[in-house]
């Protein structure tokens, strides 16, 4: 029987919360105030999890480079990263001293919500502002009697700041409109996204944006330091990642699925990217 993908849920991560390092509303909310004293082991580096909720990352120190929905985000203390509900997100690399707080989200008005991955780099006076509104949260959770209705404000309130933070931002030279090279990036990453799973060639996503796949190909060096072809195989490794640890699917129905021809070309594929067979991989990851 196939098993549901794992996702880091507010009811797991709440059950760990009772443990003293974090705080937990009914499955609304979830606040956890140091990732390394919540216990960074809920998540492992290298593996995609499924956010089932938005969540909004305040990174208190260290440095790390997460995936989020395919995309690289460069996270360092004084920044906050915001990413919708759904999001698939991995911790590519982080050092040591990386530690967040969290806030979690989910059914707000629409108009606080964010619909697209953000990262925010923050003013002195912003950081200090976030770091209240954090305590702030946490303060009225444990308050008696419980007030819904007051962390619902909060939490609307919270979100409509960070709305001001990056309109404030583009204002200023650091937030510009992207250019040219970092738009055709973005529609890229969101046809890789959508399509990875059955489309493998260059040729493809250049024809959906209207480029020749060489142009396609500088541009995206250029911007990225990454090939066209290393940002597909990242979302192809990405998805039979997710299907080896969380499925039963047999290694012949996922590579039909992710469009190899044979299961053999998608098992020399599999270990050339991440130095492993597609057995060896899913017998790990039962071990975690």
């Amino acid at each position: 029987m196939e098993r549901k993908i794992k996702e880091l849920t507010l009811e797991e991560m709440g059950r760990m919360a009772g443990k003293g390092h974090g705080e937990y509303l009914g499955n609304q909310l979830l606040m956890v105030m140091s990732a390394i004293q919540f216990g960074m082991n809920f998540m492992h580096d290298g593996q995609p999890y499924r956010v089932e909720d938005g969540r909004v990352l305040r990174i208190i120190s260290g440095n790390a480079l997460i995936i989020v929905n395919m995309k690289p985000y460069r996270l360092s203390a004084g920044t906050m990263l915001v990413f919708p509900a759904d999001s698939i997100m991995e911790i590519e690399e982080k050092d040591k001293e990386f530690d967040f707080q969290i806030f979690s989200f989910r059914d707000l008005p629409d108009e606080v919500v964010f619909k697209e991955c953000t990262v925010f780099h923050l003013s002195e006076d912003d950081w200090n502002l976030m770091g209240e509104y954090y305590q702030l949260l946490r303060h009225t959770l444990n308050r008696q009697p419980l007030s819904l209705k007051a962390i619902r404000f909060l939490q609307s309130s919270l979100m409509s700041e960070l709305q001001n933070i990056i309109k404030k931002g583009k204002e200023e030279e650091d937030y510009k409109v992207a250019g040219r090279k970092e738009t055709i990036f973005h529609h890229f990453a969101n046809l890789v996204n959508q399509y990875a799973d059955k489309e493998h060639n260059i040729a493809f996503y250049a024809d959906r944006l209207c480029l020749t796949p060489n142009h396609l190909g500088t541009t995206i060096r250029e911007t990225t330091g990454m090939t066209v072809q290393d940002w597909i195989h990242r979302r192809i490794i990405q998805q039979a990642k997710l299907l080896l640890m969380y499925s039963d699917m047999p290694v012949g129905e996922i590579s039909e699925q992710l469009n190899f021809s044979t299961p053999s070309s998608f098992c020399k594929f599999f270990k050339k990217e991440t130095n492993k067979t597609p057995l060896q991989y899913r017998e790990e990851s039962e071990v975690h």
